[in-house]
């Protein structure tokens, strides 16, 4: 996937001050060194959100928004990192064309495959309303559809053909090997190329800047294969990221502060044209957290529409939990059995689900009704512990545990200890929490010291810091941030990461001095580190040797291992 040079972030960062980005978003004010406002990202008053000038990053306190000044703008808009990029860049009156790097050979760049999706989704415009689209037409006729909501979507229609859009594309100067990279064509096994999408209802799924970036594509009758066919990941979208109907809808959710959803595309269209102009889409698979934390840029609450079966119930109570610990608000529809969206505007009208809506069960409400209903005791109580474990914030633990409590009939008091017992707390980084601590937790440990004070750095490598990490992922980050660039080195983080990383810098109570006491304490682990590591190697070479009968070699190794223990 084509990236911007690091040049480029660095130079945004130089024209552009993170403080009047976010000033124009929410109120800052001074203290100490730092800024705070209430959080644009979550629903309160108190000024939990954190901006440090002289680092560049920000943090939220309450819901644990992290980042830097191109995560911020990506969040607050609601836009992908290259979207944000160039948004910045232009701010900045920098000239970002051309300016992008690390594109493989065989690859292809972002605003190529953009293209790319553009003049698809003309082509499947003008086949939709051409005679070839005729049974295209019929169908969202029959649908209830109008001509206005059929025009606000872009919809589209994919002829039965094998090669439409490959001809159409290669016209326009696109090689089909590049057309397969964007995922609008295929490649068989002989090597010949055709159109991913055949005798297709077409719904374009775009971007917050109305881009075209996939498309999801509906038979018109069942027996003709799978129902849904989306678009593969590319280089501009993927899965699991994006709302159908987001970029419709962004301004209604702006405006109400809240946004319906729900799963299926017409359903979606339907909501548009009843007046429901607040409402997206999942885009064929299950919420996600990518998709939440795209939301919660944009709205406090999360209403939720599914089917009213066993599967409706379980997905609700996933989506539910997910968008609860996120800090949002959160309210469950359940449909009657046999009913959709649709359906039910259709036959009943646009009042009947405002109705339903306005009797929506509250979200912590549902979650606990349905755990009580389906699970055991014992799976009930470990429901509700991984949902407390999830609730990072202090204002959310605030709020959420004493319902949890009163849901699960416990006193708050028996309900808390009951936390406590079944995960002991973190303390603070000592000698004890390196010897005898949990291998994540003194991994985390390690890991915060090393983000905090780089200055130590080369020192730590030189001392096998990244032998004693006991995780894969442990020793991927400190790669990463091992002599990175502070101005770049977000960009280079995945979403757990960067939070992780911005949390550590912004933590106020950090001295020099504590910093020299943690090192001493860090130096002396690892050094304890390395001398258990060459006993263990001497240890297994004095078993080799006892098994082989070199006689010599024991006493050899018999010699340094007593040496090393008395040292």
């Amino acid at each position: 996937m084509a990236t911007f040079d690091q040049g480029l972030i660095a130079e945004i960062k130089a024209r552009l001050s993170i403080e009047d980005v976010v000033g124009q978003y929410v109120a800052l004010h001074t203290v100490g060194n730092r800024l705070v406002a209430p959080c644009p990202f979550h629903q309160e008053t108190k000024p939990s959100f954190s901006v440090n000038p002289e680092r560049g990053f920000y943090y939220c306190f309450g819901c644990q928004a992290s980042g830097d000044i191109i995560d911020f703008y990506r969040t607050i808009h609601g836009v992908d990192f290259s979207e944000a990029v160039e948004a910045l860049a232009r701010e900045a009156g920098i000239d970002y064309r051309g300016r992008v790097s690390h594109v493989r050979p065989g690859e292809i760049t972002r605003s190529r495959c953009l293209d790319m999706h553009a003049e698809a989704a003309t082509f499947y415009q003008k086949t939709l309303h051409s005679s070839g689209g005729k049974r295209a037409q019929d169908y969202v006729a029959q649908r209830g559809l109008t001509p206005e909501i059929i025009q606000k979507f872009t919809l589209g229609w994919a002829p039965s053909g094998w090669n439409g859009l490959r001809d159409h594309l290669q016209r326009c100067g696109f090689r089909p090997e590049e057309g397969e990279k964007a995922g609008l064509i295929s490649q068989s096994a002989q090597g010949s190329f055709y159109d991913r999408f055949r005798e297709r209802l077409i719904f374009p799924i775009m971007n917050l800047s109305g881009q075209v970036i996939a498309f999801g594509g509906r038979v018109l009758d069942d027996e003709q294969g799978p129902k849904y066919l989306n678009s593969s990941e590319t280089p501009i979208y993927t899965k699991g990221e994006h709302l159908y109907g987001l970029y419709q809808a962004r301004r209604a959710m702006s405006h109400a502060k809240s946004v319906l959803l729900t799963e299926g595309y017409v359903d979606v269209l339907s909501l548009h044209q009843f007046g429901f102009e607040h409402s997206c889409g999942v885009l064929g698979t299950a919420l996600t957290a990518h998709q939440v934390h795209r939301l919660s840029g944009l709205v406090g609450q999360v209403d939720l529409v599914f089917d009213g079966d066993q599967a409706g119930f379980k997905a609700a109570l996933r989506s539910a939990e997910m968008i609860l610990t996120q800090g949002l608000k959160c309210r469950v529809l359940l449909l009657p059995l046999g009913e959709d969206v649709d359906s039910i505007l259709q036959k009943q009208g646009a009042q009947a689900l405002e109705t339903m809506i306005h009797n929506a069960v509250e979200g912590l409400d549902f979650c606990l009704r349905f755990v009580g209903e389906h699970l055991a005791p014992k799976d009930m109580l470990r429901w509700a512990k991984n949902f407390a474990a999830q609730l990072q914030a202090h204002d959310l633990q605030s709020y959420y545990l004493p319902k949890l409590a009163t849901g699960l009939g416990l006193s708050e008091s028996q309900w808390r200890q009951m936390l406590q017992n079944s995960e002991a707390k973190q303390d603070g980084f000592t000698a004890k929490t390196l010897t005898q601590g949990k291998p994540s937790q003194r991994d985390r440990h390690l890991l915060a010291f090393a983000v905090r004070f780089p200055e130590y750095h080369d020192q730590m490598r030189e001392l096998g810091f990244a032998d004693v990490l006991s995780t894969q992922r442990g020793q991927i980050f400190w790669e990463k941030i091992f002599g990175a660039d502070p101005q770049t080195i977000l960009s280079g983080l995945d979403q757990g990461e960067k939070q992780f990383y911005v949390q550590c810098q912004m933590r106020p109570d950090i001295t020099d001095i504590d910093a020299q006491k943690e090192w001493e304490e860090i130096t002396l682990f690892l050094e304890q580190s390395i001398q258990h590591r060459e006993l263990e190697s001497l240890n297994e070479g004095l078993r080799r040797a006892r098994s082989q009968g070199d006689f010599q070699e024991e006493l050899r190794l018999l010699g340094l291992i007593q040496a090393k223990t008395q040292a």
